[in-house]
């Protein structure tokens, strides 16, 4: 009895190196398409929380000079001149921003009144804002701080009155009461070369 010998299916060795090495680069074509999808999105991401935190900032700044009074503001140690408004570029030694502003909401009734001392001040390129529950302070009278920007190499100020631009501004209580500029102008440059503007009326103008 003849036998006749079995016929072989399936792939020899070289067709399934070359198999694999299709596979190769399709999953590797892959890879890359997903990663590069998924940086995508996360510059997407990243991009959506700044404008937030530029929106937030700015909105934060513009209502809080837009409330501001022409209150004084006494230093902590209870020795500093009182100053309606303390302002000029940054950075330097003083505070970008001092002033007293108004309208404080109060939506639980606290034994406390509608006013708040606000200052905003560049230190190690955050822009900080440090608010305190009462104008004239002591020491032991809680403050809170906030850090609305980062990345920031300078603060241009400018402050209107009467049509003028001064480029900073000092106002003593005991020589110029009652003097506020109508408007104040904060260009922020960050250490990227970008910049943004906040521009906005002062909410006491005489």
């Amino acid at each position: 009895m003849r036998h006749h010998p079995l016929s072989q299916s399936g792939f020899t060795l070289v067709e399934m190196l070359v198999a694999l090495f299709i596979l190769g680069l399709v999953a590797s074509a892959g890879a890359g398409l997903l990663m590069g999808a998924t940086g995508a999105g996360q510059q997407v991401r990243d991009q959506e929380a700044r404008v937030r935190q530029l929106d937030i900032a700015q909105a934060l700044m513009r209502n809080d000079i837009s409330a501001m009074t022409s209150r004084a503001v006494q230093e902590d140690d209870g020795f500093g001149e009182a100053l309606n408004l303390l302002g000029e570029s940054a950075p330097s030694a003083e505070p970008l921003l001092q002033f007293v502003r108004a309208d404080w909401l109060n939506p639980n009734d606290a034994p406390r009144s509608n006013l708040q001392a606000v200052t905003y001040r560049l230190s190690d390129g955050a822009l900080v804002r440090t608010a305190r529950l009462r104008p004239d302070a002591t020491t032991g009278t809680p403050v809170s701080q906030r850090v609305l920007l980062n990345g920031i190499s300078r603060i241009d100020a400018g402050f209107m009155r009467g049509g003028e631009w001064s480029s900073e501004w000092n106002v003593s209580r005991r020589t110029s009461a009652q003097i506020l500029p109508d408007l104040i102008r904060l260009k922020i440059v960050f250490e990227t070369g970008e910049a943004f503007t906040v521009t906005s009326l002062t909410g006491v103008r005489q």
